[in-house]
This record gives structure tokens, C-alpha cells and sequence, in this order.
């Protein structure tokens, strides 16, 4: 069972309270800066019978420091090594692991460790991508050369340095990795643990950059010769963000147990808990009213059950004295899931918008990776694989844990937090971007909209649909509502906006609701949207005509305010729009209500 845990503990042996903003490094970490104590994840680990796991996290979850944790945890001293392999006992003996007893100490210092990072292994074709991951193989061999001092034979030698050199042999680099865990266990006497963080960016660069089936075949069979069915191997763990399916990389292994976000194992390994983040939190002298803004802006994934903090976005947000803004989305590299943003068909992308406006969808989730159902994007592309990209990555979560191999299961995936809900905005204006190709047309558009300015608007969007839309994709008012619902996503001070939910007597279009802390300062909107081919006989009729342009958007402007729309809306007054379209000619008109 895994060791209880009844507090958070914040360790800062310095006193200084120097937040570990961006190191890796386990040893600097734990002496230098404030650490939260992560070790009880070692007695989960052991008290597994699990040869090899894999942990599937999203990325900025501390799997990289986890890793170097189990490195300086279970690796074995080697004076003779060069650099020296120190002895590491000290870090670890006043931490949860030290208390936990003595069957888990014994194993601190007890087996030699492979440890690779293959995050800088990819570029844009096979052979630089395959360079980078012997590169690592290289500097792990390099690291372990006292094996030369009289471990190997003299053709074994030879071979070692090769590998150290770069000039394998055809086959050694896919037995490289086995090959060393069998040296290593010849020398030491017991076996080896491998540890190899962020296994699948060479697959995922792969899938990007057209060389997929040939990363796929390599890592097959330089990993099955290390990990399957192996004596020299004592345990094997994995870190990375996609579960890349059996059928593909582990389609030649039977005994990878595959630990992701909706497993109940090993939950508080990565990311912070409530109890944790609150601790540190008080440690570094948040003001307790700023709590509220910090679960906001950072808290709400479900891991295994237990609500869990993005601890990249806590340790920045307390370093920067508690100021609220994005910080993981500026650094989450996940190019993948920004092409499914980007290439996303109409009805992905309207599936995107409910989440960001703040509601829920039920979709099944596929969580093992198939990359080749990935290649039909927005055309075709199995729609559950698109959501697991989404929800490994972190981009959504859920709290329907039951039965996580269950890939028909309908599941209530959310957005997580504000940090996300602006990812999901930024997603979309580069999308917008991207159509209209003219960032100072849309700062004016929005400028407009906010201001009130009919004929600034008018003139704006009549700018953009000469320059932007194809007439033909312009079809509908529908077609109009979507437009503009990509021109607003991501209006400053306001909420992602709403689209044909309820208000006053009615539904109107599009909502735009002031953030809370804008609302004493900004306006709600509320935007109805007419299309005029699509008006009946009768008076908006006219808007084929001279003038009936202006006529319907008074209307569209009437049935707003007649309806009500908006009358529950917080925000500093309220800002009605009727906007006509007619081809590619609009007429707006605005009426500002205290």
C-alpha cells in the first residue's frame, strides 16, 4: 500500500525560501531551494510489482524531477567514476522516504542506473532525430566509463568505445541500451535500473516531421531488448506525455503497466495537492485572501480522483509575489495538440468553443495513442484520439476515473482552470489569425466593438470580408455568428464568450461577459447577428434594398433589447449590437445601456 500521508512537508534547509523555478537538478533542489517532499512516490514505486511503468503526465508536472529522484535515489557510488557517482544518502534522510522504513532505505544507493532524456531528441529528419538519442546513449556510456578499468573483455572494449565514439557497428545502436544493462549488472551484482524521461517526443517529432514509422521501428527494438524479459534489469520507469499505443512502440513488450491520469496509483507524484500547494503557499507568505485566486487560476485536475495544482504555474505564481497570469501555457511545447487547434474541422472547433466557454462535453477517451489515426486531422480522424491528445496533454480533464481502459465510456471532460480557459483563447485568435492574416484590421475591429463605434465596426468588417472569407463560406447566418465568434474569443478583460446560451427572454448570439476583475470597468455585450439573404418577406425584406441593410441590424438591435438579453449580466452597463450582414457588406448598429 503506499505510505500515508497526513501533512504536506515543505523542506527549505537554507532557510531562504528560493523557489526551484525551472531545475531538474534533485540534488541542487532538495538542498538548496523549498522543496515539496515527493519521495513517498519511491515506496509506491517499490511497493509495486510493476518491472516497467510508464507515467503519463502532462508536460510541467515534475516527471523530469521525479526522475532524477529515482536516479539519485537507487544509484549506486562509484568514486572511480568520471565525474564521480557520489553517495546520496544524506539528501534522503530527512525525508518521507527515510521514515517510511527500513525495507525502502536498504534500497537507496543498491543498483547502477542508465538514465536518458530523449526531450532533445526529434529535428526534422530520422537521421538527426536517431543521432540525438545515440547522442544520449553516448554520454550515459561516457558516464559509466569505468567499465574500462578492467570490466570487459578486449572486444567488448573495443565495442564500449564505439558506442562513446558514435561509429556503432550496424545493430549495436539497437542493443546498445540492453548491452549496457548487461555490462552494468556484471560489474555491480545487481541490476540495473533504466530510467528514460520523456520517451515519446521522438515519436511525436517523428509523426510531425514524416519520419514516424522509422522511429517507431528503432525505439521497438532498442527497447524490447532492454525490458522484456530480462535478467539484468531490476526496474525499468518511463515518463512522457502521450501513451503511444502497444501496438506500435510496445508491441513487441507485455510488461509495461501504463500509469495515466485516471489511475488511482501514484497520484501525488506529480503536481501538487490542495494540502500541498496550500502549505507552500502560507510558507512563502501568500496573503491567505489571494487562496481563491490561486485555486482559480491553477488548481482543478483530477489525477486518480485527487484534485491536483499545475506546480510549474504555483511555483512561478509565488515567486512572482502571487500575480495571476498564464505561466505553464507560455512553456507547454505540445506541437501536436496546437495542429489539431489549428487544423481543427467545424465541428471540433465548436466542440473546443463549449469547452472554453465554460461547459462541459461527454466523449469517450482513447487513451493509447495511435499517431496513424492522427494523420486524418479535421477529416476523418477518430474522434476519441483527438480528445485522449487533449486530455493527456492536459488540455482538458475529468473526474469520470471508473474504468480507465474503457474506450467507450462517455466521460465529462472540463477545462481545468483560468490558465487553461487562455490557452484555449490564444488557440483561437491565432486561428483567427491565421484566416485574416492582418493583426492592426483586428485590434480595430475589437476597439470598435468595446467602444460602441458603429461605423468604425461597419468599416472593419467590411475590410475584413473583402480581404479574408471566401463569399461561398459565407453561406448562412450561422456561417456570420461563427465569424464573429472567432473575432471576439479573445477580447481583453473579458470571458471566453458565450454562444446562444440563455439570457433575459431569450438566447442571444454571443455574450461577452467582463472578467471579475474588469467588471467595474468594462461593459457586458451582448451581439445578435441577421443575415439578410436569410430574412423573410415583409419588412426585413427591405435589406435587399437601399438601406435595408440598416434596417435589419435595428431590428437584430430591437429584438435584443426587447428580449431582455443580457438583463443578468454582470459588468459596468451594457452594450447592445445588432449586426446585418448581406454578402460582404455589414451594417451595425449599438445602443449602450447604463
Amino acid at each position: 500500500m503506499p505510505v500515508p500521508r497526513t501533512s504536506s512537508k515543505i523542506v527549505d534547509r537554507t532557510g531562504r525560501r528560493l523557489l526551484p523555478i525551472g531545475s531538474e537538478d534533485f540534488t541542487e533542489v532538495v538542498t538548496e531551494h523549498v522543496y515539496v517532499d515527493k519521495t513517498s512516490l519511491i515506496c509506491d514505486l517499490l511497493d509495486s510489482s510493476y518491472k516497467v511503468t510508464l507515467l503519463c503526465r502532462p508536460r510541467r508536472f515534475g516527471k523530469s524531477l521525479a526522475m532524477r529522484m529515482l536516479q539519485c535515489f537507487f544509484e549506486t557510488p562509484v568514486e572511480g567514476a568520471k565525474p564521480p557517482i557520489p553517495s546520496r544518502k544524506a539528501i534522503f534522510e530527512s525525508l518521507s522516504i527515510w521514515r517510511a522504513g527500513e525495507r525502502y532505505r536498504a534500497q537507496q544507493g543498491g543498483h547502477p542506473v542508465i538514465f536518458l532524456s530523449l526531450g532533445s531528441a526529434g529535428g526534422r529528419t530520422w537521421d538527426i532525430c536517431r543521432a540525438g538519442i545515440m547522442g544520449q546513449m553516448s554520454d550515459e556510456y561516457a558516464r559509466h566509463a569505468y567499465l574500462l578499468d578492467g570490466s570487459l573483455l578486449p572486444e567488448e572494449e573495443v565495442r564500449f568505445r564505439r558506442v562513446i565514439a558514435g561509429t556503432l557497428a550496424p545493430g549495436e545502436a539497437e542493443s546498445s541500451l540492453s548491452w549496457l544493462s548487461l555490462l552494468l549488472l556484471r560489474h555491480h551484482g545487481s541490476g540495473t535500473v533504466i530510467l528514460i524521461d520523456e520517451y515519446d517526443h521522438p515519436v511525436s517529432a517523428g509523426h510531425l516531421s514524416g519520419y514516424r514509422d522509422e522511429v517507431i521501428g528503432f525505439m521497438r527494438s532498442w527497447l524490447t531488448a532492454a525490458l522484456k524479459a530480462t535478467t539484468s534489469l531490476y526496474r525499468a520507469y518511463l515518463t512522457g506525455v502521450q501513451r503511444v499505443g502497444r501496438e506500435s512502440v510496445f508491441s513487441g513488450l507485455n510488461n509495461v503497466v501504463v500509469n495515466t491520469a485516471m489511475d488511482t496509483r501514484f497520484t501525488e507524484g506529480f503536481g501538487f495537492t490542495r494540502e500541498e500547494a496550500g502549505a507552500l503557499a502560507r510558507y512563502m507568505g501568500l496573503p491567505q485572501g489571494k487562496l481563491s485566486e490561486m485555486h482559480d487560476w491553477y488548481d482543478g485536475y483530477c489525477f486518480g480522483g485527487t484534485a491536483v495544482y499545475n506546480p510549474w504555474s504555483i511555483l512561478n505564481y509565488l515567486d512572482q509575489g502571487g500575480v495571476a497570469q498564464p505561466y505553464w501555457g507560455n512553456t507547454s511545447d505540445n506541437a501536436i495538440v496546437h495542429r489539431l487547434f489549428q487544423q481543427a474541422d467545424a465541428r471540433l472547433a465548436d466542440d473546443l468553443r463549449t469547452l472554453a466557454s465554460g461547459r462541459r462535453l461527454e466523449r469517450p477517451l482513447n487513451l493509447a495513442t495511435v499517431f496513424s489515426e492522427l494523420d486524418l486531422l479535421g477529416g476523418g480522424a477518430s474522434p476519441s484520439a483527438l480528445w485522449s491528445q487533449l486530455y493527456l496533454a492536459g488540455y482538458v480533464t475529468t473526474d469520470d476515473i471508473a474504468f480507465p481502459n474503457d474506450d467507450m465510456m462517455p466521460r465529462r471532460l472540463r477545462l481545468p482552470n483560468r490558465e487553461v480557459a487562455w490557452l484555449y483563447r490564444r488557440e483561437f485568435t491565432e486561428r483567427t489569425q491565421r484566416v485574416i492574416g492582418d493583426l492592426d484590421l483586428l485590434l480595430r475591429l475589437r476597439q470598435a466593438l468595446v467602444s460602441g463605434d458603429e461605423a468604425a465596426l461597419a468599416r472593419s468588417l467590411d475590410e475584413l470580408l473583402t480581404k479574408s472569407p471566401s463569399y461561398f463560406d459565407l453561406v448562412s447566418e450561422n456561417s456570420y455568428h461563427m465569424l464573429l465568434l472567432g473575432l471576439v474569443c479573445d477580447l481583453p478583460g473579458y470571458r471566453f464568450p458565450l454562444s446562444n446560451r440563455e439570457s433575459g427572454d431569450g438566447r442571444p448570439d454571443i455574450v461577452l461577459i467582463p472578467e471579475l476583475e474588469h467588471q467595474n470597468s468594462l461593459a457586458a455585450i451582448v451581439i445578435e447577428v441577421k443575415d439578410a439573404r436569410g430574412t423573410l418577406p415583409g419588412p426585413e425584406g427591405l435589406a435587399t434594398a437601399e438601406g435595408g441593410l440598416d434596417l435589419l441590424a435595428k431590428r437584430a438591435l430591437a429584438q435584443a433589447r426587447g428580449r431582455r438579453y443580457g438583463a443578468d449580466l454582470p459588468g459596468r452597463g451594457l452594450l447592445f449590437w445588432g449586426v446585418a450582414f448581406r454578402g460582404k457588406v455589414a451594417s451595425c448598429k449599438c445602443r449602450r445601456m447604463s
